[in-house]
């Protein structure tokens, strides 16, 4: 599990414009292409939810912008030993991902040094790697993707990088003294058991705990022909500034409700942990289980 903590600064944004292309790339027409979007979603993700969370300070992140959408992403050379362990972890994540062992990623926040398995919010990444069906594109008589998903792919992707900026604006600042960590979890079924990505080792622990029963709320799913990627978030009810009881929390798969952002990181388990068809490895920035461990 890797673990990090670090000060937190309130975000500001920039107002800019930007293209598809300037973040992601233009086609996921081959399983190539479609795993670099994948890696590109992830990161930023993850950069967006440090950034909104204010786990790391301004200048540990680059600005981007997507269409309307004001975006940060970790700088490989900040000045910010824990941007760049985050950067390390996310790197690890990749080479399991290109495997086909990632099966989940479970960001952790919590703020107990001596208690990394109690949390008070979780951001979990769901992968599965998809056998498409529908409408497919052929070449040389191969198949190398199906065609009903690109455009739906970039309006999925936008909807989900915009629902985490709003959702982590609904949610109570964090204490200045939290800490991160991430789990990884594998398809056991083709998961080599001594295998452990770059920057993770074993854990013996594979879940996170919270002290109050947590909120569940769905993110978003984006897909692409070889791809589904999944984010959920877990955190404390009384974490929300503002709670509506209509229009917000759309039950999601798992009884998981589509309602407002965290300001710091969560993984889920409880949701994730059930998906699809293989058993579970558990991997944190520092590993145990199969799960690995990391503390900054």
């Amino acid at each position: 599990m890797a673990t990090g903590t670090m000060q937190r600064e309130r975000p500001q944004q920039n107002q800019k414009t930007g293209s598809w292309a300037t973040i992601f790339p233009n086609e996921q027409v081959t399983e190539q292409q479609s795993a670099l979007f994948v890696k590109k979603l992830l990161a930023v993700a993850i950069s967006n939810i440090t950034y909104l969370r204010t786990i790391f300070p301004e200048h540990a992140f680059g600005d981007r912008c997507l269409e309307d959408l004001n975006l940060k992403i970790l700088r490989d050379d900040s000045a910010c030993p824990g941007a760049c362990q985050v950067i390390q972890w996310v790197k690890g994540c990749f080479d399991a991902l290109d495997k086909k062992y990632l099966r989940m990623i479970i960001v952790g926040i919590y703020m107990d040094a001596s208690d990394t398995s109690t949390v008070v919010e979780t951001y979990t990444f769901k992968f599965s790697y998809n056998c498409q069906e529908g409408i497919s594109i052929f070449r040389n008589g191969s198949k190398i993707a199906s065609a009903y998903t690109e455009a739906e792919t970039r309006k999925a992707t936008i909807k989900l990088l915009r629902t985490i900026v709003v959702l982590t604006q609904t949610l109570k600042p964090l204490p200045d003294d939290v800490m991160m960590t991430m789990k990884l979890l594998y398809y056991d079924d083709v998961t080599p058991q001594e295998y452990e990505p770059p920057g993770f080792q074993s854990t013996a622990v594979d879940d996170f705990s919270f002290n109050d029963e947590p909120m569940n709320i769905r993110v978003g799913d984006v897909s692409t022909s070889f791809h589904t990627v999944k984010l959920r978030i877990r955190t404390a009810c009384q974490q929300f500034t503002v709670c509506d009881d209509e229009g917000e929390g759309e039950k999601g798969e798992g009884g998981e409700g589509e309602k407002g952002r965290g300001q710091q990181p969560e993984t889920m388990e409880t949701d994730c942990a059930q998906d699809t068809h293989h058993q579970q490895h558990t991997l944190t920035a520092s590993q145990g289980n199969h799960h690995q461990q990391h503390t900054l």
